[in-house]
């Protein structure tokens, strides 16, 4: 089983009621992946996270195996989610790692 770990942080810019928005907005765009990429086991999307975190939005993908990383990567709707991210935030951190 492969494990994806995404991380971000919102541009300066974005303001309060926007991060609120955009939160729901990825939580039901990652979710939705889900049942459109085969080999997709699970997904969870943290937003907003703990006050303990260092991170506003933070992205946890299960997969079968490393091919369906590359097959979730190119997804059309998993790119016009990267698009949006791309738009509003920073400082992406990802780690990729083989679990049990």
């Amino acid at each position: 089983m492969v494990r994806h770990v995404v991380s971000w942080n919102y541009k300066d810019e974005i303001e309060s009621d926007k991060k609120q928005k955009l939160n729901m907005f990825f939580k039901n765009a990652f979710l939705d992946l889900k049942e459109k990429v085969p080999g997709v086991l699970n997904i969870e999307v943290g937003a907003p996270p703990l006050d303990s975190s260092s991170k506003e939005l933070c992205l946890y993908v299960e997969m079968t195996d490393e091919h369906i990383l590359l097959t979730y990567r190119d997804h059309p709707d998993h790119v016009a989610i990267a698009e949006i991210i791309k738009d509003n935030c920073k400082d992406r951190c990802c780690v990729d790692f083989l679990g049990n």
